[in-house]
């Protein structure tokens, strides 16, 4: 029997299921308990832990910032925070024994502990371009007021084995962001052309200190759907059916969940998926099951409908939901007690 979510979560009460479904929801302000690690809450959470504004105390402040999203990988234990006004902090779990920043899933430098901001690489912080190959400039972050254009983080997503960990960010543009551990390629830096290839790792570094902006897997997806991303802004729902008015970020991507050493990604029609990153336990869903693999559309988790309201990933298992929480499709190893 397919396990059911606690909630109902549709477009017309304007909650949209995400990989957080995947996610327990006991965090509380800054710290989340490490002890709800079990995959038996896989398909389970507070339909209200969006909605609510979380307030953590900064060690560089004596204002508390207020989080409106804060994603924590459950093995890893890094933490990406979004303000309300669109700024991304990362830090380490205060009862994570396993966080550390050693393969840049923090997305900067600096005390591992401490609420600090992230950092968008100089190469790819163009808000104007595409393709992924944008013009060099200053290293910079949302929160720096003299640096145009000013990036407005929508969402945040988090993941990753305790030996690795990587981090994606949705722009309110819909652009995609990512750094962290990039050993099996699961940050996407790479054409789809490349498939089972992968790709070359730029000066060799198997992972990425700061957020990287992925112009492939969007693409990727426009290629699959040329209509993608049309009527969004203006309270047209595009082929995806979710624009509420003004809402750009979801213009391509629908949902974002990070595996172990894997990345998933739902195109806002709710019929592709991409997966991309380690392939050896059947986790990205190909007809094959390549070593490692550039973004590709998951043929095992894809739909000829769109009725995805979900991605969900852990560890080698990846999973496709429903607006009722159900889950549709699933590839790699899965086992578990939900």
């Amino acid at each position: 029997m397919m396990p059911k979510s606690s909630l109902d979560l549709s477009d017309e009460d304007h909650s949209l299921v995400d990989s957080s479904t995947c996610r327990s929801n006991n965090d509380s302000k800054d710290e989340i308990d490490d002890n709800k690690s079990s995959t038996s809450s896989a398909v389970n959470r507070n339909k209200s832990k969006f909605s609510k504004q979380h307030s953590s105390s900064s060690s560089s402040s004596s204002s508390p910032i207020k989080f409106i999203e804060i994603p924590k990988a459950q093995e890893s234990g890094h933490i990406i925070a979004i303000t309300p006004d669109g700024a991304a902090y990362s830090f380490c779990s205060p009862k994570s024994k396993s966080c550390n920043n050693d393969l840049g899933q923090l997305g900067r430098k600096g005390d591992i502990h401490a609420k600090l901001p992230v950092v968008f690489n100089s190469y790819d912080h163009n808000d104007n371009n595409d393709d992924g190959k944008t013009n060099p400039k200053s290293k910079n972050d949302p929160n720096d007021n003299t640096t145009k254009p000013k990036l407005r983080i929508a969402h945040a997503y988090t993941g990753g084995f305790a030996t690795s960990g990587h981090s994606a960010l949705l722009d309110a543009n819909g652009h995609l962001y990512l750094s962290g551990c990039d050993r099996w390629q699961q940050l996407g830096l790479g054409s789809s052309h490349g498939g089972s290839s992968g790709y070359t790792w730029e000066n060799g570094r198997l992972w990425q200190e700061e957020f990287r902006r992925n112009g492939f897997v969007v693409d990727l997806l426009k290629r699959l759907d040329g209509g993608l991303g049309d009527g969004f802004g203006a309270g047209g729902s595009g082929s995806g059916g979710i624009g509420h008015c003004g809402d750009m970020s979801r213009r391509y991507i629908r949902d974002v969940a990070l595996g172990g050493d894997h990345t998933v990604v739902l195109s806002s029609n709710r019929k592709d998926v991409i997966t991309f990153g380690k392939g050896g336990e059947g986790q990205l869903g190909l007809t094959s099951k390549p070593w490692v693999s550039a973004p590709m559309r998951s043929k095992v988790l894809s739909s000829k409908s769109p009725n995805i309201a979900a991605v969900c990933a852990f560890k080698n298992c990846s999973m496709t939901l429903d607006e009722n929480g159900n889950v549709k499709g699933r590839a790699g190893k899965c086992s578990m007690d939900l």
